[in-house]
């Protein structure tokens, strides 16, 4: 029989629907809308695949509202965090065992994803350029709004420092996980500084429909005045609107770093161009990520045992359904005459040297080391060895290689161009 009818039996159905999705007005408005188009709908035959799609939207959003949306606060410690940590790993678990996530498929890369959005034009809402901004920004992508807010903290040590709020809310019907964060800082002399990592704060939140999530982090500039944007990179983990690709970037509206925290008329800076390397990269590899910057070593320009020196520090953040073992690591520099040189050995190496370290699900670590090269302009990449944790919760003897993105090393802080294409000849140092 067709299911459309009945007017009695469908203002049951959707009245029943609306109790168990916990008094969602949406549905009174439904059931208006259904018994004006009933008829309709019956004479041209949609009834059926017209009634499984709402069945369909109606077990899905059921399924999303099971719980009451979260909102995390501000984390303050390292307990908070930890919370915040298993949260989301916990979500990410319970999607893996429904088989609606794949931890082990490769998706697009963070830049890549980046790079795919519509590119903004200078006069758009998000950049504002030539326009006098104000220290705060709000612009909603995909139904996640992103609400930015920066705070001046005064002079140290010749930088003016500020400290930013980030506030994230899911205002749509799909489920998403923030993976990535990409940055750029634009001093008042249009001189950009960008970062990439994994997360943010040790944290790759998830975010059910309603759910909200902030952080708070700071940066310094050389100029009493700059500005900021960026984008943070989702995926989708249960997708209930259809929406493609499931990889996308939520942006960050500029907003001005002020030394009043008010309305500033900055440069507009742009990330480094597609063949430049800045000097920092984030990097995924089935949902491990790998966040890395550098900075010229104290002393560094002084050239000790002909090399120059780097500092660098990367974050890994583990995203997976189970636990990770680093045992090995492996980094690549490569200098301006393409000459490679690998620093390799077991164990984290850097601040861990040999140690090896294991990291549970949804949690992150940090560590710290040195890279040289002969040349003041040079390129870094490499990877670490994973051991992943099998579904009884014990360590297999699977191992993964998890990718270190290439870095650009340079001694003033410039973007550099991509050195590997050379011949190169390969001086290996165990550590």
């Amino acid at each position: 029989k067709n299911p459309w009818s009945s007017t009695n039996w469908l203002l049951s159905y959707l009245l029943l629907s609306r109790k168990m999705l916990g008094r969602d007005l949406r549905w009174f408005l439904a059931v208006a809308l259904a018994l004006v188009a009933q008829r309709i709908i019956t004479n041209v035959g949609l009834g059926v695949p017209l009634f499984a799609w709402v069945e369909r939207m109606r077990s899905s959003m059921t399924v999303e509202r099971a719980d009451p949306p979260i909102s995390f606060e501000v984390a303050k410690s390292e307990h908070e965090i930890n919370e915040q940590q298993r949260h989301s790993a916990a979500l990410v678990s319970q999607l893996a065992e429904q088989n609606k996530l794949e931890v082990d498929k490769e998706v697009a890369q963070p830049d890549e994803v980046r790079q795919a959005m519509p590119e903004e034009d200078a006069a758009s809402q998000v950049l504002k350029c030539g326009q006098k901004i104000p220290a705060e920004s709000l612009v909603v992508t995909r139904g996640v709004e992103i609400y930015v807010k920066s705070v001046y903290r005064g002079q140290h040590g010749g930088s003016h420092a500020w400290s930013y709020s980030v506030h994230m809310r899911n205002t749509g019907i799909d489920t998403v996980q923030m993976l990535t964060r990409h940055w750029i800082f634009t001093d008042a002399e249009a001189k950009v500084s960008e970062m990439k990592g994994p997360g943010a704060r040790g944290v790759t939140p998830v975010l059910r429909p309603g759910d909200e999530w902030q952080y708070e982090s700071g940066t310094q500039l050389g100029t009493r005045v700059g500005s900021m944007h960026g984008s943070f990179q989702f995926e989708t983990l249960r997708s209930v609107s259809g929406a493609h690709p499931s990889m996308f970037s939520g942006r960050v509206g500029r907003l001005a770093l002020s030394p009043s925290n008010g309305l500033e008329l900055p440069p507009c800076g742009e990330a480094a161009a597609t063949h430049l390397l800045p000097l920092t990269s984030v990097r995924a590899t089935r949902r491990v990520i790998v966040g890395a910057s550098v900075d010229p070593a104290p002393g560094g320009a002084e050239v000790a045992d002909g090399l120059f020196r780097w500092r660098y520090d990367v974050q890994i953040n583990n995203a997976r359904d189970g636990g990770i073992t680093v045992v090995r690591h492996r980094w690549v520099t490569v200098d301006e005459g393409g000459v490679e040189r690998v620093q390799e050995g077991s164990g984290v190496g850097g601040s861990h040297r040999t140690r090896e370290h294991l990291l549970p699900e949804g949690e992150a670590f940090r560590t710290r080391g040195f890279l040289t090269s002969r040349t003041q302009v040079a390129n870094a990449y490499g990877h670490y060895t994973v051991k992943v944790e099998a579904s009884d919760g014990a360590t297999s003897d699977t191992e993964i290689e998890v990718g270190i993105g290439v870095i650009g090393l340079s001694m003033d802080g410039e973007p550099v161009p991509d050195l590997r294409g050379f011949e190169n000849e390969d001086n290996s140092d165990s550590d």
